[in-house]
């Protein structure tokens, strides 16, 4: 009897658990395939479900809370696709009804603070891009996208998509110690998901690149099939200024950047400034077009294989464009100069 209660009491804890940890997918999508798959991040097929009149409904146990990609379709012809967070609890699918080609995810904590913000920041991008929208309202909508940001994110420390905030929207600008320092006002359970932990080592890596620190040597091949190494420019006698920057042709604020790129080459190469583009272009063609169209005349190299390079890890790039800016001593002096803050910044050291 004795051995009975033991095993009824281990068998009652599992099921404890379980039901703990339980997830359902469901919902109602119109014009929906027959059937919905549920893939994670790796594009891996954890579920599926046949589609009944728009229905459908999926379950699982989430050992650990996890992004996930609900499509209905395996690979081509999916007529939708969405985000979600797989955490315990009802996760409800629907449609929005102002735009078709959006999905409402709700239902549990990080899906529902996701769509609230979601909606949020889509009206404040469709305002900034509005004609209508003057300079100054434009300025107060940057402004109020990134407290919202952050905002979203302290309330949403508990659960997966606070992490998610950190590491794809308000990491990008926070030195390597700085976002050790937010990742540390998780909760520690928060700290081990897989999201803040790579975020964590990623930080490490950064620490490696702030202001103050040496830089570390890149060398990839040019256009013609050179490899050029950012240590040979860095030491050319009379260059003191050398800017490393992260590109690529497709991406939009990198090639919104070449005009300011240009002006403070052409203004100050003669003086000791020099530029020496990593791009991380697929296509040779395209990175090479967009040199020459463009007029970049600095160096240019690229192993033509998106973030998939050596210098990405080195330096922790996490989205484009980013650049550093390396004194002739060997030393970041500044890093991320956009705009008009580069000729400045360039303007204000030669100077000296």
């Amino acid at each position: 009897m004795k051995k009975i209660l033991i095993l009824a009491a281990a068998a009652a804890v599992l099921c404890s658990c379980g039901s703990k940890n339980k997830y359902t997918v469901e919902g109602t999508v119109a014009g929906a395939n027959g059937m919905v798959y549920l893939f994670d991040e790796e594009e891996v097929i954890l579920d599926s479900a046949v589609v009944k009149e728009g229905k459908f409904r999926l379950s699982g146990v989430a050992e650990a809370p996890a992004v996930a990609i609900l499509r209905d379709a395996r690979d081509q012809g999916a007529t939708f696709a969405t985000m979600l967070i797989l955490e315990p609890g009802r996760i409800t699918v629907s449609d929005d009804a102002e735009n078709a080609y959006r999905k409402h995810v709700t239902g549990t904590p990080a899906n529902d603070a996701s769509d609230a913000y979601a909606t949020t920041s889509h009206a404040l991008i469709d305002e900034f891009r509005n004609e209508a929208t003057g300079d100054e309202r434009r300025d107060a909508i940057e402004k109020e996208y990134d407290q919202l940001t952050r905002t979203t994110m302290e309330q949403n420390r508990t659960n997966l998509f606070g992490a998610l905030l950190l590491a794809q929207q308000l990491g990008y600008e926070l030195s390597g110690q700085e976002l050790l320092d937010e990742i540390a006002l998780f909760p520690e359970e928060m700290q081990q998901s897989s999201v803040l932990k790579a975020l964590k080592e990623s930080a490490g890596q950064k620490i490696k690149t702030d202001v103050g620190q040496p830089y570390t040597d890149v060398a990839q091949p040019d256009a013609k099939g050179q490899e050029v190494s950012l240590k040979s420019v860095v030491e050319t006698p009379g260059n003191k200024y050398v800017l490393l920057d992260f590109w690529a042709s497709w991406c939009g604020p990198c090639m919104g950047e070449v005009p300011h790129l240009k002006k403070t080459y052409d203004k100050f190469h003669k003086k000791g400034f020099e530029i020496y583009g990593v791009s991380f272009d697929k296509d040779r063609e395209k990175w090479l077009a967009a040199v020459d169209q463009n007029g970049m005349n600095w160096i240019h190299v690229s192993e033509v294989n998106g973030f998939d390079n050596q210098a990405a890890k080195d330096y922790a790039v996490q989205g484009i464009p980013a650049n550093y800016l390396i004194g002739s001593d060997g030393k970041i002096v500044a890093k991320n100069l956009r705009g008009e803050a580069l000729y400045e910044k360039i303007a204000e050291l030669l100077a000296q």
